[in-house]
C-alpha cells in the first residue's frame, strides 16, 4: 500500500510539475515579449522578497508534517485533531506577521530596484504579490493531513487544473490587454482556489475535523513541536538567504534588467527541479511511514541508499539536459538578447546539482525530526554566503554571486548534512555507512562529468536554429547520457534495487488476464 500511494503521487506531482513547467516558460515567454525586461526582474524580485518574508512560517508546516506521522500511523483521531487545531492557530499568526513585515519594507522598495527605466506603480504591484503571500496561508494547513496519509495527489489534482487555468489566462491577459495588474490578479486567484478546495476535501474525508475546534496538544507534545520550530526557523532562514538572495542581491548590486535575463533561467532550473522534487514529496509521507514503523535498519539505509542513486540519475540528467539546450532554448523562446555566458550557466547548474543532491537527506531528516542538531550550521551558511556574495559580485558581477552560492554549498551543507543524518538517524555502523555515502557521492559525480562531457561533445554536432534542433539535441542528449550512465553504474547494488522496486511495482499494476 504504501509503495502504490508513493507511485501515485509521483505520477500526479511529476505531470502536474511537468505542465506547470511549460505553461510557465510559455507564460514567460510572452511576458517577455510583450512587457519591458525590467518587468521579468520585478517578477523574480518581489517572488524572492516574499519568499523571505515566508520566514515568519518559522518551519512550522515541516514541524507539523512530522509530528502528524505518528498519529496518522495509529489512526489517533484525537490526537491528530489537536495538532491540526494547533496547525491553524499558529498560521493564522503567521498570515498576520507575513502581513506586518511586508508592509513595513514599503520605504524600502526603491533601495531593492536599480533601474534606469522607471516601473509605474511599483508599490501596487508590491501589494498585489504581498496578498498572494498572505492569502496563501489562510487555508493551506487542511491540505497537509490529506498529505500525511500519503494522498497528495488529491492535492495535486487541485493544483495541476490551477495551474491550467492561471497561465491561460495569464497569457490571455496578456495577448489581449498587456494589463500587468489583471495578469497578477489571475495568479492570485489561482493561487487562493485550489486551496480552499484542498480545505473542503479534508474536511469531507476527515470529518472529526470540526468536532473540538479548542482543544490543543498536551504540554509536551506542544515543547517538542516548538522546539523543532526553532530549529526549523534557522534552517529556513538560511534556505531563504543562500537561495532567494540571490536576485535580490543581483537586482541591488548589477541591474534589475541582469536580474530579469538571470530569472528566465532559473525559472527552467526551478521548474526543472520542481519537476523533480515532485517526486520525492510524494514519497515522503511514506518515507515517514517507514519511520515509524519499520524497526528494519538495514531495510532503512537500503532505501534510503537506492532513493540517493535516484536523486544522482534525475538531478544529473536535468542537470546535462540543460546544458545542452538552455542555449536553443532561449534563443527560440526569448531570443538572443536574453542569453547568459557559458561559465555563468555552469555555475547555475553546479548549484542545481548539489541542491538536487540534499534532497533525499533532507526528506529523511524530516522524517526522523532530526531538526535541532545542525541548527547552527544554518547561521554559518547564511554568513558566509552573504560575505562571498558581497566579497565577489564587486568583482565578477553575477557570476561572483552565483560562485559565491557554490562555494557556500559545498563548504559547510555539503559535509554537515549526511553527518547529522548518519550519526543521530542510524544506532549502527554509522561511521562505515557515512563513509560509504561519500564514497558514493564522488563516483556518481565524477560518472556524471564524464558522461555529461561526453553528451555535450557529441550534442554540439546537432546545430542549427529552430525547435527541430532543440529535438534533435535533447532526444540525442537523453540516448547517450543514459546509456553512458548504465553502463558506468547498471552494476551497483543501488541500481539494482532500483531497478527491482520500479519492476515490482510495473508487475503490481499490470491488470490480470481476463480483467480490465
Amino acid at each position: 500500500m504504501r509503495t502504490k500511494k508513493s507511485m501515485i503521487n509521483m505520477a500526479a506531482g511529476f505531470f502536474g510539475q511537468l505542465l506547470n513547467l511549460i505553461l510557465a516558460v510559455a507564460g514567460r515567454s510572452i511576458l517577455a515579449r510583450y512587457m519591458p525586461s525590467e518587468y521579468l526582474g520585478i517578477n523574480g524580485l518581489f517572488s524572492n522578497v516574499l519568499s523571505i518574508l515566508s520566514l515568519a512560517d518559522l518551519g512550522i508546516g515541516a514541524a507539523m508534517m512530522y509530528a502528524l506521522y505518528s498519529p496518522v500511523a495509529r489512526e489517533n483521531r484525537e490526537e491528530i485533531r489537536r495538532l491540526m487545531n494547533l496547525y491553524r492557530l499558529l498560521y493564522r499568526w503567521v498570515a498576520v506577521a507575513v502581513a506586518v513585515l511586508g508592509l513595513a519594507l514599503l520605504p524600502f522598495l526603491d533601495l531593492l530596484v536599480r533601474t534606469d527605466r522607471p516601473i509605474d506603480h511599483m508599490v501596487l504591484i508590491y501589494l498585489l504579490y504581498l496578498s498572494q503571500s498572505v492569502t496563501s496561508y489562510l487555508f493551506v494547513y487542511k491540505a497537509a493531513l490529506i498529505e500525511a496519509h500519503q494522498n497528495q495527489y488529491i492535492c495535486s489534482m487541485y493544483a495541476n487544473f490551477f495551474t491550467l487555468v492561471r497561465y491561460g489566462g495569464q497569457i490571455a491577459v496578456l495577448l489581449l490587454t498587456r494589463n500587468f495588474f489583471l495578469y497578477l490578479l489571475v495568479q492570485i486567484l489561482c493561487g487562493l482556489l485550489p486551496n480552499i478546495l484542498a480545505s473542503r476535501r479534508a474536511e469531507r474525508m476527515y470529518p472529526y475535523l470540526r468536532e473540538d475546534r479548542r482543544s490543543y496538544p498536551d504540554r509536551e507534545t506542544a515543547r517538542e513541536i516548538f522546539r523543532n520550530v526553532r530549529a526549523l526557523f534557522i534552517h529556513k532562514a538560511a534556505g531563504m538567504m543562500v537561495y532567494s538572495v540571490d536576485s535580490i542581491l543581483i537586482s541591488a548590486l548589477v541591474s534589475l534588467g541582469t536580474a530579469g535575463i538571470y530569472s528566465n533561467y532559473k525559472l527552467i532550473c526551478t521548474n526543472v527541479g520542481g519537476v523533480v522534487d515532485r517526486l520525492y514529496d510524494a514519497v515522503s509521507a511514506s518515507i515517514g511511514n517507514l519511520v515509524a514503523t519499520e524497526g528494519d535498519e538495514d531495510r532503512r539505509h537500503r532505501v534510503f541508499s537506492m532513493l540517493s542513486f535516484s536523486a544522482f540519475l534525475l538531478y544529473s540528467a536535468c542537470a546535462v539536459a540543460m546544458l545542452v539546450l538552455f542555449e536553443p532554448f532561449i534563443l527560440l523562446c526569448f531570443g538572443g538578447d536574453y542569453l547568459l555566458p557559458r561559465r555563468t550557466v555552469l555555475l547555475l547548474l553546479a548549484q542545481f546539482y548539489i541542491t538536487g543532491m540534499r534532497t533525499v537527506i533532507q526528506k529523511f531528516r524530516g522524517a526522523m525530526g532530526l531538526f535541532w542538531y545542525d541548527r547552527y550550521k544554518a547561521l554559518a551558511e547564511v554568513a558566509v554566503n552573504l560575505v562571498l556574495s558581497l566579497i565577489l559580485a564587486r568583482r565578477f558581477g553575477l557570476d561572483g554571486i552565483l560562485a559565491a552560492t557554490v562555494l557556500d554549498l559545498l563548504l559547510i551543507p555539503f559535509w554537515v548534512d549526511p553527518l547529522v543524518l548518519f550519526r543521530y538517524g542510524w544506532r549502527e555502523r554509522r561511521g562505515q555507512r557515512l563513509a560509504g555515502y561519500f564514497l558514493r557521492y564522488l563516483l556518481w559525480t565524477g560518472g556524471m562529468l564524464l558522461a555529461g562531457w561526453g553528451t555535450e561533445r557529441v550534442c554540439r554536432l546537432a546545430g542549427g536554429p529552430g525547435f527541430w534542433n532543440l529535438a534533435a539535441k535533447g532526444l540525442t542528449c537523453a540516448v547517450l547520457y543514459g546509456g553512458m550512465l548504465l553502463v558506468l553504474f547498471g552494476w551497483t547494488p543501488e541500481c539494482r534495487d532500483l531497478l527491482a522496486y520500479v519492476g515490482s511495482f510495473v508487475r503490481r499494476t499490470r491488470p490480470r488476464a481476463g480483467k480490465v
